[in-house]
């Protein structure tokens, strides 16, 4: 999802195709960036647009202080410089305000894990998340010239998430459908293998859960940050996000990344009140906080 937070994510955008993702393969084929859940399309797009600090990937678990009136719990990741800001300033040793926003970058920071849902019957949080994924999510391809950093970043992510990863060669137009199409069974196989769980897992989400928490427990006023001039769009009920036509339908103007959109329901549905804000407007609210 767009956090996240892949994954993630947050730029990060798995396209639902069903079983006929074959037939079709030339027609739809992604790259996951990632940097990101970081999610290369929308739902890693957390692990592609945040937290990039000087041509790096720093992973950050959120951080509530203790002495914080006030904490940000959502936050547009496509905002790459104030997502960077947010994350200093939450890090100060006399910040005034807590982030709850996780951004996993490895396998070490929790890239690709999964934890068990309390309501789901044994499953992890991905099914109420994301429902069965598609197996296309589970394939990473690289069909242009990429630097090396970022290169690295994509095998990384490929082996913490479990992907089929595909790097096309000097070869024909072809030969390289062909290769795509023999990885495309190999990212199925993975995929049932794993239960069709989200590749970049759902650790984050249980993460942020807690940070929510221990700031609302502690009393702090919660803040949820939309893209400019989307202020209160793209709300989704908990139920429904795993209901790929929901979701595009609130895709197609909303004001949230897909990770926003699953943090934004799970505050609705326990009905924990939060203050929305214009990212437009958030070096205001920080200068406010500093005071």
């Amino acid at each position: 999802w767009d956090s996240v937070y892949m994954p993630l994510a947050e730029h990060f955008v798995v396209p639902k195709v069903g079983f006929a993702w074959y037939l079709a393969l030339d027609a739809f084929f992604m790259f996951f960036t990632i940097h990101v859940l970081g999610y290369a399309a929308e739902t890693l797009e957390a692990v592609g647009d945040m937290a990039r600090l000087q041509g790096k990937r720093i992973a950050f678990p959120g951080k509530v202080n203790p002495e914080a009136k006030d904490c940000i719990v959502s936050f547009p990741g496509k905002y790459s410089k104030e997502w960077d800001d947010a994350v200093k300033e939450a890090q100060g040793q006399s910040s005034l305000c807590s982030l709850a926003c996780v951004f996993l970058t490895d396998k070490q920071s929790g890239l690709g894990d999964h934890v068990e849902d309390p309501e789901g019957c044994g499953s992890c949080f991905c099914q109420a998340l994301y429902g069965n994924v598609d197996p296309a999510a589970y394939l990473s391809a690289v069909e242009e010239d990429l630097t090396e950093q970022k290169l690295l970043f994509q095998k990384s992510d490929a082996e913490a998430m479990g992907q089929v990863l595909l790097i096309r060669q000097a070869e024909n137009d072809a030969s390289w459908t062909a290769r795509k199409k023999e990885a495309l069974l190999k990212a199925a196989a993975k995929c049932k293998e794993n239960r069709y769980r989200a590749p970049w897992g759902c650790r984050w989400f249980a993460d942020w859960k807690e940070n929510v928490d221990k700031a609302h427990q502690q009393g702090q006023k919660l803040h949820v940050f939309y893209f400019e001039g989307k202020v209160g769009c793209g709300k989704m009920v908990w139920e429904d996000l795993k209901d790929e036509t929901k979701l595009q339908e609130v895709r197609d103007s909303t004001g949230l990344g897909k990770s926003q959109t699953a943090e934004v329901a799970w505050l609705d549905r326990l009905r924990i009140p939060y203050e929305e804000h214009d990212v437009g407007d958030f070096y205001r609210f920080i200068q406010q906080h500093q005071n």
